[in-house]
């Protein structure tokens, strides 16, 4: 190659190696530790819940949502409550065994069927499952207070959850044989307004029962 001819190829190549610029950095190895996860506003004494109307703290018993920011705050009017009143312990609830309105759900392994619609008498079909029936249903209280779930059978478990969080009975009562036959025991809750629940049934020999949800006002 002549010479001249020589220095230009060589001035080419160095101008198109500046123009690429340097080779690019090595990407970094992850680091092998676990995502660092946002810690919740509202602990320890409540949880968040995340809405597209906007987020709030849904409190533990005992206390506030603050009237400001996300927080939960000691309520200094809160009296630790003594026992759980049953009302007319079924009476009402009773009456719709008879007189309805009436509505039939069925467990699903692909969804949860809502048992939410107040004074609705349920007739409750369980799946089957390891040779014997269970289900699990959506549940919305659409108010805060004292809710009483009224069941055709006492040995069914029932259990209710807020996420992955189990929320406890305040108390659970026969309903009294002079009352009804149809409904015969009864599990009382505190539940909360706007929050999403899950009431699980089984695992029980029994492929259905009756079910009535109560708000007790």
């Amino acid at each position: 190659m002549r010479p001249l001819l020589r220095v230009f190829v060589l001035a080419t190549s160095v101008s198109a190696l500046a123009a690429c610029g340097p080779p690019p950095e090595p990407e970094p190895e992850p680091s092998g530790d676990p995502p660092q996860e946002q810690g919740d506003p509202c602990a320890p004494h409540g949880h968040i819940h995340r809405e597209p109307t906007g987020d709030w703290c849904h409190c533990d018993r005992g206390y506030l949502a603050a009237e400001q920011g996300l927080s939960c705050q000691q309520d200094p009017n809160y009296v630790p409550r003594e026992g759980f009143d049953f009302g007319d312990n079924g009476k009402h609830a009773c009456w719709h065994v008879t007189n309805g309105p009436f509505a039939t759900v069925s467990a699903s392994v692909d969804r949860q069927p809502r048992v939410d619609a107040f004074h609705t008498h349920y007739t409750v079909k369980l799946r089957p499952e390891g040779g014997q029936y269970v289900g699990t249903f959506n549940f919305k209280g659409y108010a805060t207070g004292d809710f009483v779930v009224y069941l055709s059978d006492a040995s069914v478990p029932v259990s209710l959850r807020e996420g992955a969080r189990l929320v406890e009975p305040v108390a659970t009562a026969p309903v009294p044989p002079e009352v009804c036959t149809g409904l015969v025991h009864m599990v009382g809750y505190e539940l909360t307004d706007k929050v999403q629940y899950t009431v699980s049934f089984g695992p029980t020999s029994l492929p259905e029962l009756g079910l009535v949800i109560e708000h007790l006002e």
